[in-house]
């Protein structure tokens, strides 16, 4: 049997042509697809309603929705409407977000640890139809019930539970999604010697919770930037380095990457722009930090992630290679 793979959507193309290519990717064997809400350019429901309706067997979830712009009877109420769509299907996709991105909305990221637990308290409750009253640092609930959706049943339970993926990039968010996750999603741009002290990691919390370590699912968010020439898919993945580790100053801490490049590669990116910046990102760190090149180029680097512990790569195709990336490297 193929090993499981994942497709992301990174907030485009447009959500018809999504759904087309979906049903592509799900005939292709992709186990799974994502959408992100980590941009200002779509939201991740209306996607993943359209891609639960447009697909027959392959799950469909969130990667991720933040846990500051929906509160969480509206996220429970909002995943249990989706539920419907797809039962079985629909993965609940959860992290703390960016605070590049919640800054312009007038959402200042406060206590997001602490914020994203009190969401995984009660959301489960809510979801099995409980009344949930509940007084924490960042949310109050005050006998809050789904009533409508679940009021038939009782709520969304047993086997057809949504299950629960939570975002992590720091050891704390690991470990925590170690203890009540059904999987954890890793992020973009990290290397696999990263993959290899979180999976450990997140195995002693699991343990440590008293759970199985083995039932919690590492998923990784894996860029990949397939070409016919593999120069040309090397410098693809040069701009989407360059971009995310200047915007996302948490991952770029965590590549074990010098710091004074780190610095330089934000300046420059800042000053001149992405061109320029991507031309200080040379192919050990493309190598490092991505699948890149040729097609068979990116399959034993996904295949490296694989042997460092990810079970589940969810491929996020640069501009220009999401079909090549569907053709060729869902199975």
């Amino acid at each position: 049997m193929a090993a499981p793979t994942g497709l992301l959507f990174l907030g485009a193309p447009a959500v018809p042509e999504m759904v087309s290519l979906a049903r592509r990717a799900e005939a292709a064997g992709f186990e799974s697809a994502w959408v992100a809400e980590t941009r200002l350019t779509r939201d991740a429901i209306t996607p993943v309603a359209a891609l639960a309706l447009g697909t027959e067997r392959m799950r469909i979830g969130t990667g991720i929705v933040n846990v500051y712009t929906r509160g969480p009877v509206l996220l429970a109420l909002t995943f249990a409407t989706l539920h419907e769509l797809a039962p079985g299907r629909v993965v609940m996709g959860l992290g703390a977000g960016s605070p590049r991105v919640l800054a312009p909305q007038g959402v200042a990221f406060n206590r997001p640890l602490t914020r994203l637990r009190e969401y995984c308290e009660v959301i489960p409750r809510l979801l099995a139809g409980e009344a949930v009253s509940y007084r924490g640092r960042c949310i109050e609930l005050d006998a809050a019930r789904i009533e409508d959706v679940l009021a038939r049943d009782g709520g969304v339970g047993g086997d057809a539970r949504i299950p629960l993926y939570l975002a992590a990039t720091g050891p704390r968010a690991v470990e925590y999604a170690g203890e009540v996750a059904d999987g954890v999603l890793l992020n973009v741009c990290l290397p696999v010697s990263y993959v290899r002290e979180r999976r450990g990691r997140l195995a002693v919390a699991a343990e440590r919770a008293g759970r199985d370590a083995s039932a919690v699912q590492v998923a990784m968010c894996v860029v990949v930037s397939p070409h016919a020439e593999a120069r040309r898919g090397r410098d693809a993945a040069r701009r989407f380095i360059a971009v995310y580790l200047s915007l996302f100053p948490n991952v770029a801490r965590e590549t074990g990457l010098d710091a004074d490049f780190i610095r330089t590669l934000g300046q420059t990116f800042a000053d001149r722009g992405v061109d320029a910046a991507a031309r200080r990102v040379d192919d050990d760190v493309v190598d490092l930090l991505t699948a890149s090149g040729s097609v068979e180029d990116c399959r034993r680097r996904l295949d490296d992630y694989r042997k460092a512990g990810v079970d589940l790569p969810i491929l996020a195709p640069v501009e220009g290679a999401l079909e090549l990336t569907i053709d060729t490297l869902g199975s």
